[in-house]
This record gives C-alpha cells, structure tokens and sequence, in this order.
C-alpha cells in the first residue's frame, strides 16, 4: 500500500506538471557556431514508384509495355457489343531502345462498336476539371483509321475528355493529341485511358504516353503539387540519382546515365532495385532541371562498380566507370565546345549546370567483399585530375583515399536516435567532414512506420 501511496503522488505530480505550458527561451543576440548554407536539403531514388507513379507527372503505367515483357501489365482489351480484338507480341519497334511493341488486332469493329485498349495508371489517373493533359504515342498502323482516345471515369464510364487522331498506314511514326477536361469534371482519381477504334485492322504501339500540367510546364516534367510541397521544404541540395537506384541488381543494370538522355524513344527502361521497370523518363537532365527549379545543388552520385548482388570491378575493369563518370560531369559543367557539353546543349539546355559535389558510389560500407578501398583511389585519382575544383564524397570510411566527406546514412528507431545525440561531439576535426545523406526515424523493416 505504501508503495502505491507513493506512485499515485508521483502520478498527480506528472499530470500537474503536464499541464503547466511549456517555455523555450532562445536568445538570439548570441552566435554559437556557424552553420552550412547546405546544411538541408533533399536524397532522392526510385523506390516505391516514387518517379513512375509519383513525381513524375506521366499518368499512364508500363508506356512500353517493358514491364515484365511480354505479360502487357495494367494494359487491357476493351470491347463494345460485338466488336472483338486481341493483343499480342509486336515484332516491331520505333527505335533500338524499343524494339518491340504491343500489337492491337480488331477483328470486328464499327461505330458504336468500338475495340481497342486501356490503361488503368497508377492506382488510377488523378483528373481536375478544366485542365488539358498532352500525350503522345508511336504507332505502325494497318487499316484501323482513326484512334479515339478517351478519360473514363470509372463508377460511372462517363466521358471526361476526348480527342480523335487519324493515322496513316506504313511505318512507325509518332502522334501528339490533347486531351481538354470540362469546368464541370468532378476532381478524382478513379478514371482510366482509352484508345479505341472503329474498323478492322491492326496496330502496334509503343511509348504511349499521357502527361498531366506539370511544373513549369516542362516538357515530360514533374507533378506541381508535389514540386510545391518540395519547394516549400526549402531545400538547398538534391542527391540523385541514389542510392541502390544508382547501384542496380547488376553491373548490367546499373544507373547508365547515356542511356537516361535524349528523346524518350531512345531511352530502353531498366529493371530497378525495387522489382518494377523504371520507364527513365527521370533521366539525368530531367533531375538536373528538377535541381534548377528548385534552386537546389546538385550532389551527383556516380557508379563506382559495384553492384547489389556483390558483382564489382576492380582494377583495369573499372576503367569504363571511371571514363562514365567523366562523361557525365562533362555533360553537367562543360561547356558547348566538349562533346558532352554540347549533347547536353542538343538536349535543349546550352548553359552548364553549377556542380561542385560528387559522390563516388553508394552505402559501400556494405559491401560485402571489401573492395572500395581498392575501387574509390582511382576514381578520386581520375576526378581530382580533371576536374580539381569538385568536392568527393566517399561512401565508406574504408576508402583508402582523401575524400572531402564522407556519408553516413541512419536507419533507427526513436530510442536509438536519441542515443546518437553526441555521436559528432568528438569528430576529428581536421578529417574529412561529415555528410549524412539519408536519414529516416522508423520502427520495423523493411519500409517506415508513419507513427515513428
């Protein structure tokens, strides 16, 4: 009894102080330490559809049908009364980045009684009235005429926009369309994509797109709601393009960057980290502009041979890394007289972007066969070379080089960041800084818990 007596008091003196207001006294006439301009800013990758599906403003799922080839993923036959078409392997493609595509047969079809297909998006395709969406698609027609392309509203299969686009038999070619809604359209996001048809005949398709306005208007550019919610956050910095993104399964899937530029029918897609096919319309100018909008700095990532499954290079092998990555600063900072620098310029942007930070590789502090102090000395030997002025970051403190930073990333619970409140109190000074580029609180694996 007498130790409940004393439990109870310490329980009525907690909620009496739980109700005194609390006060936060900051005196601001006194300046304690400087603090980096780059102390915040923003890590991004493609995970959990976080560009296809996200960002990135493109409302139609698997545009190449590379998703799990040949399997034509969130694509569907649709039919009228007695109409009837079937999808099938494309032995063609628009370019050797696509080389395949999807073939439409309608076998029966007539006004009234349309055939074609459709595309459910992701989790649907967000509409907003009075808004005008602008698409494209490469098309090898034979005989079906014209496409009738639709926004369907799903409970209700009412039309929300259209647009007709006639075709011409013969090769591929690619079709623009737009698609305006109403002032009355309900916003929402349970509508889906038509194209359909009103005679026989076949087509095959491929990198059929669908954009919604997006920030800037940038051509194949980025959601504006989102990019407002980032730009609110004030960032200072983007580190792109990851992470594992950066990495790949393989040294064949790994981030290559000359496959990410130029036109988006020379882009071939990859297969991600994450179990999905990322279409690369995220590529690197695309997150370069996405720096410039924001008035972020950029922190590239660039691949330093090695791969999630443990597949690495070393020695002479890492040449072709090492010559990539100068490539791609070269596209960034030089200027229209280097060769990259003026592909950068063709791409439709002639002034170098400003850079000063290069991260060499990804979380290898985790790789398994110890080989980044034997692969980061001769990236830093060939970019100090180079280009002198750049800051390098290293990915591990087993580097066996003089980076400039090094990254730390911190996955943990509440209770463990609590722990790690002193954990640079006594840093060396004098050695390379400290760059923490992800950090997130959770509970449970593998994905966060938002209550964390």
């Amino acid at each position: 009894m007498k130790w409940m007596a004393v439990g109870l008091s310490a329980l009525a003196l907690g909620v009496a102080a739980a109700q005194q207001p609390a006060k936060l006294s900051v005196d601001t006439t006194q300046k304690t330490a400087d603090v980096s301009p780059t102390l915040y800013g923003l890590m991004t990758e493609e995970i959990n559809f976080s560009y296809d599906g996200g960002l990135y403003a493109e409302l139609i799922r698997n545009r190449t049908f590379t998703n799990r080839w040949p399997r034509f993923e969130w694509w569907r036959v649709v039919t009228q009364g007695e109409s009837s078409a079937v999808v099938e392997n494309g032995d063609s493609g628009p370019s050797a980045a696509l080389p395949k595509s999807m073939k439409l047969v309608v076998r029966e079809a007539s006004k009234g009684n349309e055939a074609g297909v459709s595309n459910d998006g992701y989790w649907g395709m967000a509409v907003r009235p009075s808004a005008t969406y602008r698409g494209s698609f490469y098309a090898k027609p034979a005989g079906v005429g014209t496409a009738h392309i639709r926004l369907i509203a799903n409970q209700t299969a009412a039309t929300l926009a259209e647009t007709t686009v006639p075709l011409t038999d013969g090769d591929w070619k690619k079709y623009d369309y737009t698609l305006k809604t109403g002032a009355g359209v309900v916003p929402g996001k349970d509508n889906h994509w038509e194209m359909t048809f009103t005679q026989k005949g076949s087509i095959e398709l491929q990198l059929v797109s669908l954009f919604e306005p997006t920030f800037n208007n940038r051509e194949h550019g980025n959601r504006p709601d989102l990019m407002k919610m980032l730009a609110a956050m004030h960032p200072n910095f983007l580190r792109f393009p990851g992470g594992n993104y950066v990495e790949g399964n393989t040294l064949a899937e790994h981030f290559d960057w000359k496959k990410t530029i130029g036109p988006l029918v020379d882009r071939p897609t990859k297969r991600t980290s994450w179990g999905y096919t990322s279409s690369d319309g995220m590529g690197l100018l695309e997150f370069l502009e996405w720096c410039e909008d924001l008035k972020m700095e950029p922190v590239l990532a660039i691949f330093a041979g090695y791969t999630l499954n443990g597949e690495h290079a070393e020695g002479d092998a890492l040449n072709p890394y090492i010559a990539e990555a100068l490539d791609e600063i070269e596209y960034v900072i030089g200027d229209a007289s280097t060769k990259w620098g003026a592909i950068r310029a063709r791409d439709g942007h002639p002034e170098p972007f400003k850079l000063r930070f290069i991260e060499v590789g990804n979380e290898d502090n985790l790789d398994r066969s110890g080989s980044y102090i034997k692969r980061y000395p001769p990236f830093e030997k060939a970019l100090r070379a180079k280009y002198p002025q750049l800051k390098l970051i290293a990915t591990s403190w087993q580097h066996g080089g003089s980076p400039d930073l090094v990254d730390d990333h911190y996955y943990q619970t509440p209770h463990e960041f609590f722990d790690l409140v002193h954990k640079y109190d006594n840093g060396d000074r004098n050695g390379p800084k400290i760059f923490v580029g992800e950090w997130a609180t959770r509970t449970g694996s593998p994905t966060p818990d938002f209550g964390a």
